[in-house]
């Protein structure tokens, strides 16, 4: 299966909650690391399907020349295991109760169209309401983990294909605190990886099927790392 990229862009501006100026990234501070008695409950949005992305193959005999040029690729990457996208959540899982901080899993995936919206003026400020969970789940905080998309990306303009396919994965990743629906943490991440060698080696694309674990690995790699790291208080 194909996708067209501008839907996809849609979907990311609506799951980010951004109607205006985009929400800045933000590093959860001392503060959040140091206060006591903290329960923490962590949320998958979905699992992601391994697909192949065509943005600019906008036109519809534009795209379909596109997934025909592209479906021995499409074909091998929705084979592809998502096991190391997975992981992340049990990584984040670690990395908390290594910090001494009691770890809830949802046994849910996170549906943001169904939540009550939120307005507020205050700084970092969600777009959803959240604050349900604190009540059903008995925790403080939520962590969201939001797979938007992982496969293979290749840019077109109409017809013609501007680019040789890469690895491809995007996420979000966020931290609500449950008191006032504020980000404690707020990182979205892109990793493009193309291939090392010569990419177009159907059936298997071992080229390309590295670039693809590879854009995991380094997209695992900046979440882990940004939520990890304790900002200053200013």
């Amino acid at each position: 299966m194909f996708r067209v990229f501008s839907l996809f862009v849609l979907g990311v501006v609506f799951l980010s909650g951004c109607a205006g100026a985009p929400q800045l990234p933000v590093e959860p501070d001392q503060r959040f690391w140091q206060q006591q008695e903290k329960r923490v409950g962590i949320i998958i949005s979905s699992a992601p399907t391994p697909d192949v992305y065509l943005p600019g193959a906008s036109c519809l005999l534009c795209l379909a020349a596109a997934e025909v040029a592209n479906s021995s690729l499409s074909k091998h990457t929705e084979s592809l295991s998502i096991d190391d996208v997975m992981v992340i959540a049990v990584d984040v899982n670690e990395l908390l109760q290594s910090k001494d901080i009691e770890v809830i899993e949802i046994p849910q995936e996170l549906n943001l169209r169904r939540l009550p919206k939120h307005k507020s003026e205050a700084p970092n400020s969600t777009k959803r309401d959240f604050s349900h969970f604190a009540a059903q789940y008995n925790i403080s905080h939520l962590l969201v983990l939001d797979f938007n998309a992982v496969g293979m990306l290749r840019t077109y303009s109409s017809y013609i294909p501007t680019s040789e396919p890469k690895g491809y994965f995007e996420a979000l990743g966020y931290l609500v605190d449950l008191s006032d629906n504020t980000y404690e943490w707020y990182r979205p991440v892109k990793v493009l990886k193309a291939a090392a060698n010569e990419w177009d080696e159907s059936p298997n694309f071992p080229a390309l099927t590295n670039a693809y674990y590879q854009a995991i690995a380094e997209g695992k790699e900046i979440l882990i790392s940004s939520f990890g790291t304790e900002k200053a208080i200013q």
